[in-house]
């Protein structure tokens, strides 16, 4: 298990003081790429066999979170390695040991010639296993829900900004997506100085890129309420990401 701690920095914090959704999202991918560069099988190593790691699934659960000069402490994990899929797990604490909250992500190993995923299972790499820790448990269960809305609530165009270093959307930017998408149609019911999300979970199920156009549909739970699905799917109708979003 490897430990990284952070400090919640002057504008990092969402409009509440807490640190921003979209900073813990990107920080806790930065975790992942520095546990994978210490056991030796991070982005620059696997770039040099023409291959690059891709975020499947990634669920974050944080009932609370640090304030503005808080340290706040990450341990990550792998939890297990499946045919072409590897699960890294997260804990959230406060310095003092307070726990905030965990993350669960899925990984995948793609070849960037042929864009399809490396059986991980095959590949002679001791670091994979020096990273594994199956004794530590933490919730990895992703909400089934149906996105049944057929008319979309918003559209999004794709700005370079929007990317990472592999030139495809950022995971996190799709997060942010989905989170003011909500927002911005349930306003009136939804004040983000007062309802925040405490659970996002997000499944990548296909590229974007700079000049494609998302269309956004939404589906209220009605089991769950202040929860939400959500499909964003690209102009040619292929899904590229769902979301499920808890507010409280």
């Amino acid at each position: 298990m490897d430990t990284y701690t952070f400090r919640v920095e002057p504008f990092s914090e969402d409009v509440t003081g807490r640190l921003a959704w979209g900073v813990l999202g990107n920080t806790l991918l930065r975790v992942a790429e520095y546990s994978a560069i210490t056991h030796g099988f991070g982005f620059d190593t696997v770039h040099k066999d023409n291959c690059a790691w891709v975020l499947s699934r990634l669920l974050i659960d944080a009932k609370e979170m640090p304030r503005t000069g808080q340290e706040y402490v990450i341990r990550t994990w792998v939890a297990r390695i499946y045919r072409q899929f590897t699960d890294r797990l997260f804990t959230i604490s406060l310095a003092d040991g307070t726990p905030v909250g965990h993350a669960a992500s899925v990984w995948a190993l793609i070849n960037l010639a042929t864009r399809q995923p490396v059986n991980l299972e095959t590949i002679d790499n001791p670091g994979f296993h020096a990273a594994m820790d199956t004794a530590t448990v933490s919730d990895t269960t992703f909400t089934r829900c149906r996105i049944a809305a057929t008319t979309p609530a918003r559209t999004i165009d794709i700005v370079p900004s929007d990317l990472d270093i592999n030139g495809h959307v950022n995971s996190i930017r799709y997060l942010q997506m989905a989170t003011d998408t909500v927002y911005n149609i349930y306003r009136e019911h939804l004040d983000p100085r007062r309802h925040r999300p405490v659970r996002v979970e997000m499944t990548y199920m296909a590229e974007t890129f700079y000049g494609d156009t998302l269309r956004a549909f939404v589906q209220p739970q009605e089991q769950q309420p202040d929860a939400f699905a959500l499909s964003l799917v690209r102009g040619d109708g292929t899904p590229a990401t769902r979301a499920f979003i808890h507010f409280a």
